[in-house]
């Protein structure tokens, strides 16, 4: 009994895991320790992270030895060509390198969209200006799109709600 009543009083012999402050570490074998250890769980993250998100990911890192370290799903060379080219496509031997579209291209298109949406906007915000210098109310309704028929209801909808107003305060002093 005694035995079993002296280990509960043994004092733990490690630290265990606690938070420790990130700043630069000031000796070499702390240095290389610490790599070790981190070095491993980032790669383990890195592992995880393609098989959770089915993502392919290279990890490359120096040691404070100046040792190569790398840690690439399917394979660092595949990913890192693949950067290199800048393409969002697999390298796969059987589709033509002419056939991969380039991250640049990509970029480019997007700029083209952006370019025609902001036009567009110009484009109803003029249209918008016209229905409110007047006369929109002579415009021939047969040659309108459906877009300018809406905007014509919405036009003649605020133009009844503005004279019901416009009455309502001419009248409320005749009461």
């Amino acid at each position: 009994m005694d035995f079993a009543i002296d280990m509960f009083k043994q004092t733990k012999k490690t630290k265990g895991r606690k938070k420790i402050e990130i700043k630069k570490l000031d000796k070499n074998s702390n240095k290389q320790v610490t790599f070790s250890k981190r070095r491993a769980g980032l790669f383990k993250k890195g592992s995880e992270l393609c098989v959770l998100c089915n993502v392919d990911a290279a990890i490359i890192v120096f040691s404070p030895a100046d040792k190569l370290f790398c840690f690439g799903q399917p394979d660092v060379e595949t990913l890192i060509t693949r950067y290199l080219r800048r393409t969002t496509t697999e390298l796969d031997p059987k589709i033509p390198r002419s056939e991969t579209v380039s991250y640049e291209e990509h970029n480019k298109e997007y700029d083209e969209a952006m370019k025609k949406l902001e036009l567009e906007k110009k484009e109803l915000a003029n249209s918008a200006k016209d229905w409110k210098k007047g006369n929109w109310w002579n415009e021939a309704i047969h040659e309108m799109s459906v877009e300018e028929l809406e905007q014509f209801m919405v036009a003649v909808y605020e133009l009844r709600r503005k004279l019901d107003e416009r009455r309502s305060e001419i009248m409320m002093p005749m009461l």
